[in-house]
């Protein structure tokens, strides 16, 4: 129930990303040229230290093997 719930969730995220083209973070184009408009709906990502737009609680970064990840520790806790 709550992991296929989850999973829908995680499904209807991705279809939506996808639709948009993707997410250009750097200098990533598809294949015809065009960047991807999906980064204009990322509420979080480079955000470190704004206000999470949901609870007003400061976005950390964090990075591992030189990824970087934007969370808010209040809303997206588990």
């Amino acid at each position: 129930a709550d992991a296929d719930a989850l999973g829908v969730a995680i499904k209807d995220v991705l279809e939506f990303a996808i639709d948009n083209g993707g997410t250009t973070l750097r200098d990533f184009v598809g294949a015809d040229g065009v960047p991807g408009d999906n980064g204009e709906y990322l509420l979080v990502y480079g955000r470190a230290g704004a206000p999470c737009p949901r609870c007003q609680t400061p976005i950390r970064k964090s990075v591992q093997a030189g990824r970087a990840t934007y969370a808010c520790p209040t809303c997206q806790a588990r």
